[in-house]
């Protein structure tokens, strides 16, 4: 009975470390593979390369193609837009070569309602088109079609109160902005009081205001609302930097055209390469 007992234990004993071997830890539960198919938030096109003859020095020349930018992403990107020689630097750094980017920005007539928003295009009202600096070392703005006899472009500097408390306007002609919009402008993205997207329903959240209106309408910084049926009213906010950045708001686009400052005594063969780049790659 002892043996019997014996080999009993022995095979229970065989049994146990059979069972503490085969046992395993899994590695998890379950799993799943996902892919992601991931665009560029920002598309730029008109960026093919392109040849300009029979320049001369002391002239202004535009580039052929307008660059457009556009942001498809339902968040806004900073973006930088520069340039560089990749022939000619010691040229371009000597300043024989001055690349800035001008932008367009279409003027008009509104439905004048006070205490109504948005002020609606009047259906039959006058427009123009404005060439601005969007990047550049100096901001400049020129109406180029739908001029007026005696009408200035002015920057329209809102307040928090844009109509009981007087807003302060600047002329364009013959003043200097570092920037725009400035940061006290309470359309711009750092005071933030206006978000152009939810009042006008724009694509440019923030920025500056550029108007047209009779000089005879403004007085010092302060314009005549009594005239306002008369002016002619930016249809989206504009952005002008030195540095070259610029923000994108979510699905807004912006053309631009690169313009070359030569000097008078330039010649022979210079390559300037545009870069659109995001801000924190910088």
């Amino acid at each position: 009975m002892k043996k019997r007992n014996k080999i009993i234990s022995i095979v229970m004993l065989s049994l146990l470390v059979i069972g503490v071997v085969s046992a395993v830890l899994a590695p998890y539960f379950g799993s799943k593979l996902t892919t992601l198919d991931v665009s560029l938030p920002i598309l730029v096109t008109g960026n093919a390369p392109e040849t300009i003859s029979g320049g001369y020095g002391c002239e202004q020349v535009t580039g052929t193609t307008p660059i457009t930018i556009e942001n498809f992403a339902d968040q806004k990107t900073d973006i930088e837009i520069t340039s560089e020689c990749r022939e000619g630097e010691e040229i371009c750094e000597d300043g024989a070569v001055e690349t800035s980017y001008m932008g367009t920005l279409e003027l008009a007539q509104k439905v004048v309602v006070f205490g109504s928003e948005p002020w609606t295009l009047l259906s039959d009202g006058e427009t123009a088109t404005v060439e601005y600096t969007v990047v550049g070392d100096s901001f400049t703005a020129e109406v180029t079609t739908g001029a007026i006899d005696g009408y200035v472009l002015i920057y329209y500097k809102d307040n928090s109160d844009r109509f009981d408390e007087p807003a302060e306007a600047i002329l364009v002609e013959g003043n200097s902005f570092p920037y725009l919009p400035y940061k006290a402008d309470k359309n711009s993205a750092e005071d933030g009081t206006y978000d152009y997207c939810t009042i006008e329903g724009y694509d440019t959240c923030h920025g500056a205001k550029l108007w047209y209106i009779p000089s005879e309408a403004m007085t010092g910084s302060v314009i005549d609302w009594a005239r306002a049926g008369e002016f002619l009213f930016e249809t989206e906010l504009i952005q002008y930097s030195k540095e070259g950045e610029i923000t994108m708001y979510p699905l807004s686009s912006l053309v631009i055209n690169p313009v070359f400052d030569l000097d008078c005594m330039l010649e022979g063969t210079v390559v300037i390469n545009t870069t659109i780049d995001n801000v924190e790659n910088v």
